[in-house]
């Protein structure tokens, strides 16, 4: 799959990632030396006390002085040392992505350090680059300036990172994530724009994306965004950044020295959540395999030393330069898409109720570039309760003109929703929210089979559907638990119980996590909690039994993980335990 043509599907699409931002350099000198932050000495509480296992547990950590990296080292950087070293590796990093998101670490792409599918400037950070390529450019280095440079450590990083701040983030808990991108660049709406029109790759209801706008959709130019306390850019966004510590799945615990030695340890640490996934907390962290996984397009490096010196190097101040003049232009130069629209509502026309027939109307957009908005139909009750890309589930029966924000639709059988996208004569806006008409919720009669599409309410999770034909469980829901997620998902439905009895669960869904899968309940009451394990089959199996009480209730599902996983649900089956 790898051997795909990469194109944009428009000009603009194209103009998003490649806008003219890269100034060109030619070094005179044979190195250039960083821009360094002196970070003092401190004490700081490292980890975390829920989520993935390898984060845990919370602890106390003192830190010497040092100095870390203002940047992440940049491609200008590191063509120095990869045209005086011959480095030359293969265009194998792992820049491929398609509608199911980014390759991993064991995928093949088509890029290197100094051309992949996401590069434009000397500025940006370099990415495919792997543990060993990052420290042979440190040694590189030391021996150019006298300087013992070296890749920070996992305290260390944490530590400048935290800069003294004890939030989720250093810009503060931000739970709704609408300050991320004014300090780092995420997954966020220009990503999922361009995603959507490039690859069909939606984040909704797969790894998700911050509710604002960073204005890029893959890797920036360094130091366009705030920095922290410390003075630090890019510690978080952009590329997750290889350290020089070993990492252990089973976190924090007293290990041998053979065991910490770097060197010899099967997997590094790496740290700060990358371009294409929201952000994660400072304590959150990542492996890398230090031998036998692909480079990849979402990895850098940033550079620590022991020295404490405010002494500036000649090359640092023209980089810097240089690095200003490339940032004004890409700011001044990068498209931005425009609103979606807000505050839509479907109003019934009683005289023409027997048609089908509504008032459909929305707050127009006074952005001056505005020229119209085209408005997206489904004929589904469910559609506004999907993840994915929507035109997947919804297509376009009209346009207007940007000075009408009122029109007449119809809906057969007085179902589905309705969404609009905000258009100018370059960039189109992401969907609306939907706007939806009222359908009756439906009960579900127990004994039977509750499908995920029967569903009142959702909570922390997207409903799916199957591109199999035929299926008679299309829906399910799904979801990618990231590594510091301790969220609860929960899905409410509407059952009438034919009498008070034991019932057998089965179920139809996976999980990459062995144990507790999902509890349930009844009117707030726990009924039991439903395990998983791989080796079961847990669509007969009679393993769980609950007491179900005769009448009509509500039925709620919650899915609580801490740790990576993903799981799926499809369908829960009741069926009476005879006696």
């Amino acid at each position: 799959m790898f051997n795909k043509k990469f194109c944009y599907s428009s000009s603009i699409l194209k103009a998003l990632l490649l806008s003219m931002s890269a100034v060109s350099t030619v070094w005179a000198q044979d190195h250039i030396v960083p821009p360094m932050i002196n970070i003092p000495a401190g004490n700081f509480m490292m980890g975390a006390e829920g989520g993935d296992p390898a984060n845990k547990p919370i602890h106390a950590e003192s830190v010497a002085a040092f100095q870390m990296g203002k940047y992440a080292v940049t491609v200008a950087e590191f063509r120095i040392f990869a045209e005086e070293t011959g480095f030359n590796p293969e265009s194998t990093c792992g820049d491929f992505m398609d509608s199911n998101g980014l390759g991993g670490p064991t995928d093949l792409g088509t890029g290197r350090w100094d051309k992949h599918r996401y590069s434009y400037s000397e500025y940006q950070p370099v990415t495919c680059i792997n543990w060993q390529d990052a420290n042979n450019y440190a040694d590189w280095l030391s021996k150019k300036t006298g300087i013992q440079y070296r890749l920070p450590t996992e305290p260390e990083w944490e530590y400048a990172a935290k800069a003294n701040t004890t939030s989720r983030y250093f810009w503060g808990n931000d739970l709704d994530m609408t300050q991320a991108c004014l300090y780092g660049n995420f997954a966020d709406q220009t990503g999922e724009y361009v995603n959507n029109e490039t690859y069909g790759l939606s984040n909704i209801g797969w790894i998700e994306h911050g509710n604002c706008d960073d204005g890029e959709a893959y890797i920036a130019i360094v130091g366009l965004y705030r920095a922290n306390p410390f003075g630090l850019y890019d510690i978080a966004g952009n590329a997750s950044e290889l350290l020089n510590s070993c990492y252990y799945e089973d976190g924090y615990k007293e290990r041998s020295e053979e065991e910490m030695d770097v060197n010899k340890c099967e997997y590094t640490s790496h740290r700060g959540s990358g371009w294409h996934y929201p952000a994660q907390p400072h304590s959150s962290r990542l492996r890398y395999k230090r031998e036998g996984w692909n480079r990849l397009s979402d990895t850098a490096f940033r550079l620590a030393t022991d020295v404490n010196s405010n002494k500036l190097d000649a090359s640092t101040v023209k980089f810097e330069e240089e690095l200003k003049q490339a940032q004004t232009k890409r700011l001044a130069t990068r498209p931005k898409i425009p609103a979606a629209p807000i505050n839509a509502q479907l109003v019934k026309l009683k005289e023409r109720i027997k048609n089908n027939t509504y008032q459909l109307s929305w707050q127009p957009n006074r952005d001056k570039r505005v020229t119209g908005y085209d408005i997206y139909q489904t004929n589904s009750p469910y559609a506004h309760l999907y993840g994915g890309y929507y035109q997947n589930h919804y297509k376009k029966i009209n346009s207007v003109n940007a000075n009408v924000n009122s029109l007449e639709v119809n809906l057969p059988n007085h179902e589905g929703s309705i969404r609009l996208v905000t258009k100018t004569k370059k960039l189109n806006s992401l969907p609306s929210q939907p706007v939806n008409v009222f359908v009756k919720p439906k009960t579900v009669f127990i004994p039977g089979k509750v499908f995920m599409n029967d569903t009142t309410k959702l909570e922390n999770v997207h409903l799916r559907k199957s591109t199999k034909e035929n299926n008679p469980a299309p829906f399910y829901l799904s979801k990618v638990n990231k590594n510091s997620d301790n969220s609860l998902v929960t899905t409410t439905f509407n059952i009438n119980v034919e009498k008070s009895a034991w019932y057998n669960v089965n179920y139809r869904g996976g999980s990459f996590i062995k144990g507790v899968f999902f509890k349930l309940w009844q009117n707030d009451t726990l009924l039991g909690e439903i395990s998983y394990d791989p080796e079961l089959k847990y669509k007969t199996s009679n393993l769980h039994k609950v007491f179900l009480e005769k009448g009509s209730h509500s039925l709620q599902l919650s899915v609580l993980r801490e740790g990576f996983d993903m799981w799926n649900l499809t369908w829960l089956e009741f069926t009476e335990v005879k006696s």
